[in-house]
């Protein structure tokens, strides 16, 4: 039986209670982490092309119904999407620059 599900909210659809999906069940919390932060990037580079900075893309992210995966499970698993996806935003264009 797994031990930890992971659920993304679609920030498009809050006002419509917020779809919720389910993104898979896994064994392990390292798997689980890895899927949800694989989640977060898809969304990110979706927007990628389109804006000119971070702050730009975490306001596409937050906004325009991107992956939030969820982790449930125990024990606890310490993963945030807003924070990952914030450093994988500063990352992104930290790389276009050099």
């Amino acid at each position: 039986m797994a031990r930890y599900s992971i659920v993304s909210i679609d920030n498009g659809n809050i006002g419509a209670g917020g779809a919720r999906t389910n993104r898979g069940d896994f064994d392990c919390a390292e798997a689980a982490v890895r899927q949800a932060k694989q989640l977060v990037d898809g969304a990110l580079l979706e927007h990628f092309e389109s804006v000119t900075s971070a702050h730009e893309l975490m306001n596409r992210y937050m906004r325009d119904g991107s992956e939030v995966p969820l982790i449930y499970g125990e024990p606890r698993v310490a993963f945030h999407a807003y924070q990952y996806a914030r450093e994988k935003a500063n990352a992104l264009f930290a790389d276009a620059v050099d």
